[in-house]
């Protein structure tokens, strides 16, 4: 299955194809690549948290949904009313 990463790279990619035809210049191109570079990286550390943030969420929520045996579903202490 194709990841986040997969997609942002792919379309970083094309942004680096289509720099290479715009721009002839050397140093321009060097400059727009490491902007390009730039870009890529803060975009897959914002999918990666994403994904985290996403897990830690779904796991969280199954284990007060679904506790297992012996497993509080509350993340508190609940003491029974006497």
């Amino acid at each position: 299955m194709f990841s986040p990463a997969f997609y942002i790279e792919s379309f970083q990619n094309t942004k680096k194809v289509l720099t290479n035809q715009i721009f002839k210049d050397a140093t321009l191109n060097k400059a727009a690549h490491a902007y390009i570079d730039a870009q890529t990286k803060f975009a897959l550390m914002l999918a990666d948290n994403a994904v985290e943030l996403a897990k830690y969420s779904v796991e969280s929520l199954s284990k007060v949904m679904f506790p297992k045996n012996g497993e509080s579903a509350a993340p508190y202490k609940v003491e029974p009313k006497q």
